[in-house]
């Protein structure tokens, strides 16, 4: 296996990773007492979110060498 395939593995699972995320968010009752669980969920989204664009940039670079 390559390292951008291994890239790619990586992008993927992050991806999902992200997608779970969003779900769990999305299907938390909407109740006030589960707000500190969706201010989590969005940080963690956010930082998913930063990390798939890192790699799909690294990606890039490396299929450009």
């Amino acid at each position: 296996m390559t390292l951008i395939q291994m890239l790619e593995q990586v992008l993927d699972s992050t991806e999902m990773a992200y997608s779970e995320a969003t779900s769990a968010r999305e299907n938390l009752p909407d109740y006030s007492a589960n707000e500190s669980a969706k201010d989590s969920i969005d940080n963690a989204e956010c930082y998913l979110n930063d990390a798939i664009g890192d790699m799909q940039d690294l990606i890039n670079r490396l299929t450009n060498i």
